[in-house]
């Protein structure tokens, strides 16, 4: 009865906290960026920036344009961010368009639509997330990701 229980109590979190979107055919390798998803959208920096690898290129729409590490692009989207008065984003990523999932690496490009605040009025934004991510000791991680408005 007690493993009942607690199984029950995981599935609801698992609800709660949507990481259950995906869960179930989603290869391994390819969770870190679902869960960097929902880390983002809860908040959650520390444990965003732990699914990462130490260096990880990565490209967005805003300059610079390109980090060498998850640590460098959140300290300059969190500028540009105040800057443009952005608030409230969130991270609705689809099912991949295409992957490609071997032992070590894998590679995938996510429709996705952000939504978010700018000066106070809702925005929105379609676009695709094509990552990367290598299998190591710790586990998966992201080794790198790009983001392209449609």
């Amino acid at each position: 009865m007690n493993n009942l229980v607690k199984l029950a109590v995981a599935a609801c979190c698992i609800s709660m906290f949507g990481f259950g979107a995906h869960a179930a055919d989603t290869p391994p390798a390819l969770a870190p960026f679902y869960q960097f998803a929902d880390a983002m959208n809860a908040g959650d920096m520390a444990k965003a920036a732990a699914l990462y690898a130490t260096s990880a290129p990565i490209i967005d729409e805003f300059a610079p344009h390109h980090w060498n590490s998850f640590g460098d692009w959140t300290r300059d989207f969190g500028n540009w961010a105040k800057a443009n008065g952005v608030e409230g984003l969130h991270i609705a990523l689809s099912e991949p368009s295409h992957k490609e999932v071997g032992a070590g690496q894998a590679y995938a490009v996510v429709p996705t639509t952000l939504t978010f605040k700018m000066k106070g009025k809702p925005g929105s934004e379609k676009g695709l997330f094509t990552f990367a991510t290598e299998k190591t000791a710790s586990g998966w991680r992201i080794t790198s990701w790009a983001w392209s408005t449609l």
